[in-house]
Parts: structure tokens; C-alpha cells; sequence
């Protein structure tokens, strides 16, 4: 049996040369937007009114800073695309099946190494970001190092708390992407196989855009229910106003709905992807 380090490793390395090129593509971004919008300055320049609208546009640090929170936005998004999009390479790969390891033992490490793959580059951005506020804050006269009356009344014990409400939410939001884009994969493919047609590729986009809106609107029917559910839980015992953390039940629904869905995935690769890679 291969190792779970082995294994890890080998999907780890794999995955992060598309962190580091997307990195690479958001530095390239940054600097040529700045660039534009240091050559055409003024109020007409569209860089400069979208980066003002984040953190101003006082001088050049505010305008790096506001380049960075556009851009990384949309680097992640797409950096959680290819994930998913190597998550279904790898699952479906004769060469991974084969490696002398249960498929769900692969489909969990492979779904393991693209969260702390995103943890990667977001570890990266997020210090590169501080660094650049920093900067940003010195060149207004203002020390970010020195303690201001906001959050003055808020205990260390909520923020920590508060915070990894936070990691926790985007960790599953990350979680049940990747397991309903597997789901969707996998049953789309199963369902393809058992249908008595040639053009299978037609067949699998059309299944696949069933499977995604059925999912999609039970997603939302089932969060809607939860979130009424948990308000008039509260509100009923509740004699005084109170803060409902929606942010709390998001990230509860979401792992939850991720465990399912992995059960589920390993299952579908136990039932019918193992024996069909193992008899090609």
C-alpha cells in the first residue's frame, strides 16, 4: 500500500505549480494595471475608479492595495476552479486508480491536499497583503502597529472565536465545491455509462447541467429552511434584541453537506469507477 504522506506529497507538488502560476499571473496583473493607472491618471482612468473603491486613491500605495483586493478575488476563483478541475483529473485517472490504494483513501487525500492548497496561496496573498498595508499606512503617517479604540470592547476570546468561525466557513465553502463538483462528475459519468448512446459527451453536458441546477436549488431550499429554522429557534427564547450568527450555520451546513457528499463520492468510486478502470 502507498503511504498517505506518499500520496499527499505527490498531489501537493502536482497542484501548487498552478498556485504559483496564478500567483505569478496576479503580480503580472498588479503591476500592469498600476502601470496603466500611473501613466493615465485622473478621474476618467476606470483602474483607478475601481481601486479607489476599496481603500481610496490618496497616492500609489492606496492604489497597489486596491489592485491587490480586486485581482485577488479573482485569482482565487479561478485557482478554485483548476483545483476542482484537477481534483476530477485525478479521480478519474487510470494512472491514480491504479496506484495500490483504495479510491476513497485517494479521493480524500486528493480532496485534502487542494484545501491546504488553497491555504497555500491564500497564506501567501494574505501576507503579501499585510506587508503592503503596512506600507500603505506608514505612507499616510499612521502606525499599524500601534492600538486604536476599534474593537476596543471586543474580548480576545470573540476575536479568536470570530476568526476561526471564518477559517471554518471558507474551509467548507472550499469542502463542498469540491465534493459536489466530484458528485456532479461522477454521477454524471455513471449515469452516461448505463445509457445505450454513442454521443456520450453530449449526453454527459446535458446530465451534468441536470445534476447542477437540481443541486443548486436544493442547496438553497435546504440553507433557506435552516436559516428560518435556527432565527425562529432563537427569536422564540430570545426576550431581548441578540445577534443571529448566520455565519455559524453556514459553516455547520457546509461541512456537514461536505461529509455527506464524500460518503456518497466514495461510494460511487468504490461501486463503479474502481471496476471499471481496474477492467479497461
Amino acid at each position: 500500500m502507498t503511504s498517505t504522506k506518499a500520496l499527499f506529497k505527490q498531489m501537493f507538488l502536482q497542484k501548487r505549480r498552478y498556485a504559483n502560476l496564478v500567483l505569478l499571473i496576479q503580480t503580472f496583473a498588479v503591476a500592469f494595471m498600476f502601470l496603466m493607472g500611473v501613466i493615465f491618471k485622473g478621474n476618467g482612468n476606470p483602474i483607478n475608479n475601481v481601486a479607489s473603491g476599496f481603500v481610496g486613491s490618496d497616492n500609489l500605495w492606496d492604489l497597489i492595495l486596491g489592485l491587490g483586493v480586486l485581482t485577488t478575488f479573482f485569482a482565487d476563483v479561478t485557482f478554485l476552479g483548476l483545483m476542482c478541475w484537477q481534483n476530477e483529473k485525478i479521480n478519474l485517472s487510470q494512472t491514480w486508480q491504479l496506484i495500490p490504494a483504495s479510491g476513497s483513501k485517494i479521493w480524500i487525500i486528493n480532496i485534502v491536499s487542494s484545501i491546504v492548497e488553497c491555504a497555500y496561496i491564500f497564506v501567501i496573498q494574505i501576507v503579501i497583503g499585510l506587508v503592503v498595508v503596512t506600507i500603505d499606512s506608514f505612507s499616510h503617517h499612521i502606525n499599524p502597529f500601534v492600538g486604536t479604540s476599534f474593537g476596543a470592547n471586543i474580548s480576545f476570546i470573540e476575536s479568536a472565536w470570530s476568526l476561526i468561525e471564518e477559517l471554518l466557513t471558507l474551509v467548507g465553502l472550499c469542502l463542498i465545491i469540491f465534493a459536489f463538483v466530484s458528485l456532479a462528475n461522477l454521477l454524471t459519468r455513471t449515469i452516461a455509462d448505463q445509457l445505450p448512446m454513442k454521443n456520450t459527451t453530449a449526453v454527459r453536458l446535458v446530465v451534468m447541467a441536470i445534476l447542477v441546477i437540481v443541486g443548486v436549488i436544493i442547496a438553497l431550499r435546504i440553507n433557506d429552511q435552516v436559516l428560518t429554522m435556527y432565527t425562529n429557534h432563537l427569536f422564540a427564547r430570545a426576550h431581548r434584541a441578540i445577534d443571529v450568527d448566520t455565519l455559524g450555520v453556514s459553516a455547520l451546513e457546509y461541512w456537514i453537506g461536505a461529509i455527506l457528499l464524500g460518503i456518497i463520492n466514495c461510494l460511487l468510486i468504490q461501486k463503479f469507477v474502481e471496476p471499471k478502470i481496474v477492467n479497461r
